[in-house]
């Protein structure tokens, strides 16, 4: 046994020996993991039925992926190439007022620029080429720099060390380049800010430590400089800049805590906090120095170089040899560090009392304690999908395979974080730092499971949701502090000893997670540092089984590895999968296509000078690739507009506050998409007032044929709901008396439609119902209208509110099921007051919008596929779990007496409304 024992050692040390001389492997296997990255991500270039996928069909060039901000970016590339330099107003959007280029990110743009420069080396192409494969180049580079950051982080001076480190770099780019929720944000074709300012983060992080090893305070220096640069030019591409300054500065903070920071290492931190500092102020006009004091995210770094500076002038000045500070050194009973900590805050706090007034300390309490308990408030950032607050039954899609309601990489990234944080700790005694992984593991578990579902005892709102996430994050500090004062009294040098690489890692990983459970878009960032602890516990647990001697101990830790991996092995596929659909998928659909159309119609047949009003969300669609200004957009630089366009124009109720708002815009043309039937429930929010007067939504309905009924005279139709609230308070009279159905607490059962032969094939709407439930009672009453083949039927007596039927469209082999009564939208009575319910879908039916003349309306492709097939079908039709509808676009008729109202185009609206937007 003991000759097997040897052979096996024998052949580790020589696979060790292979691995630790040699680096063609790494380099190979970098290689690998960097090709596997950009297949994936110019998946949507490849070739998709004989043209690219990234294709526009009227342009017939290249185009962008189904997104809204790249366009911004892309305008602004082909306005430097076209003009050389932007305009300082940008009267394309915000229109009358314009947009200060200076304030938007203009290094995007310019490495949109560099990108066509680069490619027209080898042919002709567009700028929309060159935008589409930017965020391939630029992950490539990412890729770089997040396996030398993992590197960096986890090597050491010995050659077992570098092996280990490359290994886990390795493995955790492998699962970097295939996480789900980032290629959505470095895919071909999807130019957005986070594509290009995730190299510059990662690039951050491993200067710093590089400058952090650095034996000269010259080498030092000069990777100082560089993570400076790179954390600049991140900042002046996205906002996510946060994750390096509140990074690095809380682990600075921690380090110093620790007696970690010395003269070099002050120094280090000075000169990347100014030299990021000086390129934000420098190039760009949203960062002035009064500004760092304001933002949090740029306050904290500012905050940890004053605690440090105090530090150093206290103990390194003949300050130091102040009596009571002697005898403070001398008896040691308060280390150095924490009084310079408390001297720090005392000063503070009076400077920024005495100098920036009290509410300056107030307000940057309130906002620490905003974003940690709820990040997401105001009507408008709860309306936008990627700002919504994730439950963790929804986080834990992007950690999967999910088997038996186990998300396998959560669960493998959390014992990954456990085994290191317990490493972290190697220098203090077994038991405390067991105690303390006991602390962190509770801490974990309250601040990913206190928000676990909305219907969950745990729901993030109520007070044990919160108490559940507060409390053990406060008995983790509780015990680190005292463990900390316990070693230091002893002087033991246990907390001194954890490495920095580890401390900053652990950092940004409890960033990370925080971030994750604040905001959907931020899983992305999560889903990049996971692999790294995923790959440490595969790592970790092969050295322990090499160190055990052979017996059941050994047994034991090989059967976990071996379980490890396989679980291992089903996440990546799960996620490659998962992946690999997302690029396949992301090409201009049906419905980018049919805008595509609309916005050929709107280049060639509006003036130039036009102005567009609409919902937000499409207005750098239609400056980019319709070529025309608009009054707003995806940047949403003035939501108090937002408001005024839910308002005044969408939900508006009359046609004069309509047409003064878009007067006071020079606006020429309004534009409704399909879309918007299910984002009404959110510009209505945003348009109300206090008491949300205007909330609504438009409840879709599909008929239920198990309920079907056919009578002697005709057939009764249900169409089920999926169970909304009424938007308002109803009283109705039934067999004289009167049923109070509150609103917002009352549901919408279905629709009941009874029709009747009248011969020839043909029917008529005889009744239509609605159903109620409120208090487990079922409440059944008349509905006055309804709305089929283009016919507004008023039924004369009922709630006024309209059944407006349109048609569905299911695949059945080779042919498709198509009927024409498939669904219904249920148009309130609140709603059936409102522009966009009288307008878009009815076709202005009361005559109360005549200044409104449709211009253009480009139908679905659907719709145009179905007709083409010799199907009778209406403007709307439902289709894979979609309504599919026309895209209008209406010229505005000025009635003459209109006038300049201030309010309509202020950017304040503190002025106008007392209530958050």
């Amino acid at each position: 046994m003991e000759d097997g024992d040897d052979w096996v050692r024998e052949r580790e040390g020589k696979i060790l020996s292979f691995m630790g001389g040699n680096k063609v492997w790494v380099a190979g296997l970098l290689i690998i993991a960097i090709i596997l990255g950009l297949y994936l991500r110019t998946m949507p270039m490849h070739d998709h039925g004989g043209r690219p996928g990234l294709w526009d069909i009227t342009k017939d060039d290249w185009t962008l992926g189904p997104d809204l901000d790249p366009w911004f970016f892309t305008r602004y590339a082909k306005t430097i190439i076209e003009e050389g330099s932007l305009p300082e107003i940008d009267m394309m959007r915000n229109v009358p007022l314009g947009f200060e280029t200076a304030k938007a990110t203009r290094l995007l743009p310019h490495l949109i620029v560099w990108t066509h420069s680069l490619v027209n080396i080898f042919g002709d192409y567009s700028v929309e080429f060159a935008a589409a494969f930017m965020p391939v180049l630029m992950f490539a580079l990412t890729i770089f720099a997040f396996f030398f950051f993992v590197r960096e982080v986890f090597i050491g001076k010995g050659k077992k060390s570098k092996i280990k480190a490359n290994i886990i770099a390795l493995i955790s780019t492998f699962f970097m380049v295939v996480m789900p929720k980032l290629i959505l944000r470095t895919l071909a074709g999807i130019p957005e800010k986070e594509s290009a300012a995730l190299f510059f983060m990662f690039a951050a992080f491993y200067l710093f430590l590089k400058a952090w090893k650095s034996e000269s305070m010259r080498g030092a220096g000069v990777f100082a400089v560089l993570a400076g640069i790179s954390t600049g030019l991140m900042a002046l591409i996205w906002g996510g800049h946060s994750y390096v300054f509140v990074g690095l500065s809380a682990t600075i903070f921690l380090a110093f805590i620790l007696n970690k920071i010395k003269k070099k290492e002050f120094m280090i931190y000075s000169i990347w906090m100014f030299v990021a500092f000086s390129l934000m102020i420098g190039f760009s006009q949203r960062f002035y120095l009064m500004a760092m004091f304001y933002l949090l995210e740029t306050f904290l770094p500012i905050l940890v170089f004053f605690i440090l500076a105090v530090h150093f002038i206290i103990w390194k000045t003949k300050i130091s040899q102040v009596g009571f500070l002697e005898k403070i050194a001398e008896k040691k009973k308060i280390p150095p560090n924490i009084v310079s900590l408390i001297a720090a805050i005392i000063f503070g706090l009076l400077f920024a009392a005495v100098i920036l007034g009290p509410e300056f300390v107030i307000d940057k309490v309130q906002g620490i304690q905003q974003m940690i308990i709820k990040p997401t408030v105001g009507r408008w950032d709860v309306t936008v999908a990627e700002n919504i607050q994730p439950y963790f039954v929804e986080l834990r899609t992007s950690f999967g395979p999910i088997i038996k309601d186990i998300p396998i990489m959560f669960w493998l990234f959390f014992a990954g974080s456990v085994v290191l944080f317990k490493k972290m700790l190697s220098k203090i005694k077994k038991k405390d730092s067991l105690v303390l992984a006991g602390f962190y593991v509770l801490f974990f578990f309250g601040l990913v499971f206190s928000r676990y579902a909305s219907n969950s005892f745990f729901n993030g709102e109520n007070f044990i949701s919160k108490s559940f996430s507060f409390v053990p994050a406060l008995l983790l500090f509780c015990f680190l502090i005292y463990y900390y004062w316990k070693y230091e009294k002893k002087e033991h040098k246990g907390f001194e000893k954890i490495s920095f690489n580890y401390l900053l890692l652990f950092t940004f990983f409890v960033l990370c997670v925080f971030a994750a459970k604040s905001a959907m878009r931020l899983i992305m960032i999560l889903e990049m540092v996971a692999g790294i602890f995923v790959a440490y516990l595969l790592v970790e647990i092969f050295s322990k089984w090499r160190k055990l001697r052979k017996g059941t101990g050994k047994t034991t830790m090989a059967v976990i590895f071996i379980g490890v991996i396989v679980l291992s092995l089903l996440a990546f596929w799960d996620s490659y999968n998962t992946t690999e659909d997302y690029a396949r998928n992301m090409i201009p659909s049906p419905y980018d296509q049919q805008w595509q159309k609309a916005m050929s119609w709107v280049r060639d047949s509006t003036p130039e000078d036009a102005v567009f009003a609409h919902w937000w969300d499409y207005g750098y669609w239609v400056q980019s690739i319709g070529e025309r200004a608009t009054v707003l957009d995806g940047g949403n630089m003035i939501t108090f507009w937002n408001y005024h366009m839910g308002r005044l124009v969408l939900t508006g109720d009359n046609q004069d506050d309509a047409l003064e708002f878009l007067y006071n815009h020079d606006t020429t043309h309004l534009l409704i998409d399909s879309t918007d039937i299910g984002k009404y429930g959110a510009f209505s929010s945003i348009g109300s007032n206090k008491d949300f007067d205007r909330r609504s939504r438009f409840p879709r309905m599909m008929v239920d044929k198990s309920q079907e009924q056919i009578t002697e005279s005709g057939i009764v139709r249900v169409y089920q709901s999926q169970g909304e609230l009424i938007d308002e308070d109803l009283v109705l009279s039934i067999e004289g008396q009167e049923v109070f159905l509150p609103g917002m607490r009352a549901v919408i059962g279905g629709v009941i439609l009874e029709t009747v032969n009248t011969g020839n094939d043909s029917f008529a709407i005889d009744k239509a119902k609605i159903v109620f439930f409120y208090n487990n009672k079922r409440v059944v009453y008349p509905l006055r209208y309804v709305y089929f083949n283009g016919n507004f039927i008023d039924l004369d007596e009922g709630l006024n509110g309209t059944a407006y039927l349109f048609g569905s469209v299911f695949p059945s082999g080779d042919s498709i099921d198509f009927n024409r009564m498939g669904g219904v939208l249920y148009i309130s009575q609140k709603a059936m007051k409102g522009f966009f319910a009288q307008k878009y879908l009815l076709n202005d039916v009361f005559n109360n919008f005549p200044n409104f003349k449709l211009a253009y309306s480009e139908p679905s492709l659907i719709v145009t596929d179905l007709r083409n097939r010799g199907l009778d079908v209406g403007e709307f039709n439902y289709y894979q779990d979609a309504l599919w509808g026309p895209i209008k676009i209406w010229e505005v008729a000025y009635s003459g007496r209109e006038e300049f109202n201030e309010e309509y185009v202020s950017t304040n609206p503190d002025k106008y409304i007392d209530w958050e937007l």
